[in-house]
């Protein structure tokens, strides 16, 4: 999975499980991530504004208390129109949404900026106010059954078109949907969202799916070798369809438990 995608993920899945077990939130910040700060939005005061920002995740949580949330989720459009600008940083568009005491609702999303000197990356989230938010919360099914089908057929069309490497990739998604606990995360030592074994399943699955980047991605030579066996069609369908439900599978794994 996309790193930006798999932070926030892991915020949201700590801030969800420190609410449910009124206790501290843990975080264990990537190698990678130099620094994660959060840009609260102004507060009024008597005589002054007040403009808080949170130099870290235990911190921004702290604040969030500090201002009654009830309840967080995590939210990113299950289509783009544009699949290829899935491989630049900030390009997500996945949020973290924060329901307060009152009916306030806000949502943070966040800004990747590279530290080319120390090779790290230093992410700044926004807090931005939901205007007219739907009076029920956003809920999602389980669909792993949609999830193993096209699993199942876009590893087909890869063997067709002599993508056998992303075929493999496939199959590992739809062994972990099945039941494997050989997690492609734990293999590279990475923190995972401390959620629910069901929903670690379907997490893992589409964080092994979620294929579509820059170079060497499923959006790099697999469109030009779907072309020249005629396939362009079931290549763009299966796609699409297929990031559908790897950010299905992400937005049930992360919010409903």
């Amino acid at each position: 999975m996309n790193g930006q995608m798999y932070q926030i993920c892991c915020i949201t899945a700590a801030a969800k499980k420190a609410l449910k077990e009124k206790s501290a939130l843990t975080y264990t910040p990537l190698k990678y991530e130099k620094k994660i700060e959060f840009q609260f939005l102004p507060e009024k005061k008597l005589f002054s504004t007040k403009k808080y920002k949170a130099e870290n995740v235990p911190a921004w949580y702290d604040y969030c208390l500090k201002k009654r949330i009830q309840d967080i989720k995590f939210l990113a459009p299950a289509a783009v129109k544009d699949r290829n600008i899935l491989g630049f940083s900030s390009t997500r568009q996945s949020s973290v949404v924060c329901f307060y005491k009152g009916g306030e609702v806000a949502y943070f999303s966040a800004q990747w900026e590279f530290d080319s000197a120390q090779k790290m990356w230093d992410i700044l989230y926004t807090e931005q106010e939901w205007k007219d938010a739907p009076s029920v919360k956003p809920q999602f099914k389980n669909n792993t059954e949609s999830f193993k089908s096209v699993l199942s057929e876009i590893k087909e069309l890869a063997r067709k078109i002599d993508c056998n490497n992303f075929a493999m990739v496939f199959q590992k998604a739809l062994d972990i949907l099945l039941g494997s606990s050989d997690y492609t995360d734990t293999a590279y030592y990475i923190p995972r969202p401390e959620i629910p074994e069901e929903n670690l399943h379907l997490f893992e699955a589409a964080s092994t799916a979620d294929v579509f980047g820059a170079m060497g991605s499923w959006n790099d030579s697999p469109p030009y070798m779907a072309h020249e066996k005629g396939m362009d069609k079931e290549y763009e369908f299966l796609s699409s369809e297929l990031l559908k439900q790897v950010r299905l599978a992400t937005l049930y794994a992360i919010n409903e438990w």
